[in-house]
């Protein structure tokens, strides 16, 4: 609690109504983190009246767990709306404190996280956090680098320097404690390292209003022989230290007391002896704690009954409460709570400041009756150079999880009652995972680097793959009366068929059904349906007319009859002409037509025919020879072409 005079204290219980009880509000900014309030010029001043709204939240946070977890580190978080502020004040560190009666009361020391612009444009909300956030940082190197062994204020020591943060000078009960080096990490938290020097020492870690890291141990508590037989005042004495409350806004609280630790196991992991110290039920465990890993039974034992010292007989009745703001009491300090038929005795866990003018302050404390443990049958930790193991056991799910800091690597398994999952992963490189159900079987493999995905899903009535890069995807589904592809392209290949990427489809045999090609066949130089086949530039009917013709229409062959308009009946014709010369049509008959009409045929010639006196054919006639020569062997040619097609 801080140390501020009981007058100003009343200032701040007062109504505030009148000039004596007005506070004055301000954050002074600073451009380097290291600075002096007391000699150091602030690059900006924000005070009450750039605060609209009086729209101020300071939260701290000792312990933020269902059950009391020992050796928590949290960052207090102040978040408020500022007006007509020009400068960017995001990465500066600032002084928040409240001025009541002429008395100033430093509430912290904050650097700016965030300093966003809101829908009004001349507003801009700040988020900061205390010197905490200082030891949220890798230090894997730092404690590479350090002597073993060393002391354990010495371990703390060197890490507060590492952080950047002074402690506030205190002899912690397990400062003589000789600190190995017992893991190899390639990855390690500051303030995983820190929890770990505050649990085996029974407190919990905070920044104080200075910026300085203090240790904060919960102070003693009533005792009561039952929870249905609440003493009078007279018969149990409170032993509770801590601020008395009585003008209450709101007061929620439990009808049971959380019944104190009374005794404290440490051990390595599950199914280690360890050490335990205590004769009661309600136990306190401390495991994969790697500051005690090698130590002895007996020294286990010491440090066990040191922990037991500090964490025990801490009996208090879980609750929320909302009253007037009084900024002076701190988190862990204790809270005395006079209701209308009941005295409610807590502690400050976690405090919630709202608001300048009109502050209201709002404790809670959470707990349960007798302590949840996260350990035993629920979670072990193993760490060992760099990697980490780690089985949870429940009756909900039974799941491995094995990590490689060193590697950024990472695997899961996990059983529950509706399904299996493994899963693979290597930080930002790629992951796999496979999920096992009673109504399906899912895999699924990604390359983060790439931006690469397939998928598999199998279920009792269908089968689906998916392989996606970025927004372009190829799918395939089966089903019992389907089979669906989906793609931007589709090649294979076979022993008797293959189609290209682009297209080009290559058939070794094409059979019709019942003898007819309903289908379709089509590209640029051919193409085939039910009525006819082009290929080149030649067309072949395929309904029965017994047609084949160029494109141009300059060759004809018929084997039914003659095109309409032409001469005769039912029989085999021969075309071929040029452009603009009429053409030649040899027809069944034995007739030759030129121009449509008939020229020659068996029994005589047109007078374009003649023979001269040697007896040599001249005139059209004197070709004729040739040309039926010529005739019969490109019959001969257009016969082979249709019996081949």
């Amino acid at each position: 609690m801080l140390n501020v005079p009981e007058e100003i204290k009343a200032l701040y219980r007062k109504p505030n109504s009148s000039i004596d009880t007005w506070r004055i509000f301000k954050m002074k900014f600073y451009d380097k983190k290291d600075f002096d309030a007391g000699t150091d010029t602030p690059i900006c001043i924000i005070d009450g009246t750039q605060v609209p709204d009086d729209n101020l939240v300071l939260t701290q946070v000792l312990c933020s767990t269902e059950s009391l977890a020992f050796g928590q580190c949290g960052a207090a978080m102040v978040e408020v709306t500022v007006s007509n502020v020009l400068m960017d004040l995001t990465g500066k560190w600032f002084t928040l404190s409240l001025e009541a009666g002429g008395y100033e009361m430093m509430l912290g020391i904050y650097k700016v996280q965030s300093f966003e612009r809101q829908a009004d444009r001349n507003k801009k909300k700040i988020v900061a956090y205390d010197r905490m956030l200082n030891f949220a940082v890798d230090v894997a190197d730092w404690y590479q680098g350090l002597e073993f062994p060393m002391t354990l204020k010495q371990f703390r020591t060197a890490l507060c320097e590492r952080a950047g943060v002074s402690q506030k000078e205190v002899t912690l009960p397990l400062d003589d404690m000789q600190i190995s080096k017992t893991i190899d990490p390639s990855q390690i938290s500051g303030r995983d390292v820190m929890k770990a020097i505050c649990e085996i020492n029974g407190c919990f870690g905070q920044i104080d209003n200075t910026g300085k890291f203090k240790y904060v141990f919960l102070g003693s508590s009533g005792l009561y022989p039952s929870e249905e037989l609440f003493p009078a005042e007279d018969l149990y004495p409170s032993e509770m230290q801590g601020e008395n409350l009585s003008h209450l806004r709101e007061a929620n609280y439990e009808d049971f007391l959380v019944k104190g630790i009374d005794k404290v196991q440490i051990r390595q992991e599950e199914g280690d002896v360890g050490a335990a110290y205590g004769l009661g039920t309600n136990t306190y465990t401390i495991q994969g704690n790697f500051l005690v890993y090698g130590k002895g039974a007996q020294e286990l034992l010491n440090i066990a009954a040191t922990v037991h010292e500090n964490i025990g007989r801490k009996t208090y009745r879980p609750c929320k409460i909302v009253t007037q703001g009084l900024p002076w009491v701190e988190p862990g300090d204790g809270i005395i709570c006079y209701t209308s038929d009941d005295v409610i005795e807590t502690y400050c866990l976690k405090r919630t400041i709202k608001g300048i003018q009109a502050m209201m302050d709002t404790f809670e404390a959470q707990g349960t009756r007798e302590r949840k443990e996260n350990f035993g049958i629920g979670t072990q930790i193993i760490q060992l150079e760099g990697k980490t193991a780690i089985i949870k056991k429940s009756v909900e799910e039974v799941s491995v999880r094995v990590t490689d800091l060193k590697a950024e690597t990472e695997a899961q398994f996990a059983i529950t009652a509706d399904q299996i999952l493994a899963e693979v992963t290597r930080a930002k490189q790629a992951e796999a995972s496979l999920s096992i159900r009673a109504d399906q079987i899912a895999l699924s493999v990604t390359n983060l680097a790439n931006d690469t995905n397939s998928k598999f899903i199998q279920t009792a009535d269908q089968i689906s793959l998916k392989v996606s890069k970025g927004e372009v995807s190829s799918q395939l589904s089966v089903e019992p009366n389907a089979v669906t592809i989906k793609t931007n392209r589709l090649s294979w290949e076979s022993n008797y068929s293959s189609m290209t990427s682009e297209g080009k489809l290559t058939c070794r045999n094409i059979v019709a059904t019942n003898g007819t090609f309903t289908g379709n066949l089509e590209s640029q130089t051919f193409y085939a349906n039910g009525s006819a086949v082009g290929f080149g530039d030649y067309y072949v009917s395929a309904n029965g007319s017994n047609l084949l013709r160029s494109n141009n229409g300059w060759f004809r062959a018929n084997s039914q009859g003659p095109p309409a308009g032409s001469p005769g009946g039912n029989y085999a014709s021969l075309y071929i002409g040029g452009n603009g010369y009429g053409g030649i049509e040899l027809l069944g008959t034995g007739k030759i037509t030129t121009g449509g009409s008939v020229q020659c045929d068996a029994t005589f010639c047109t007078s374009d025919v003649s023979i001269d006196a040697l007896g040599t054919e001249t005139g059209w006639g004197s070709s004729w020879k040739s040309v039926k020569k010529n005739i019969v062997s490109l019959w001969a040619e257009i016969e082979n072409i249709k019996s081949s097609m």
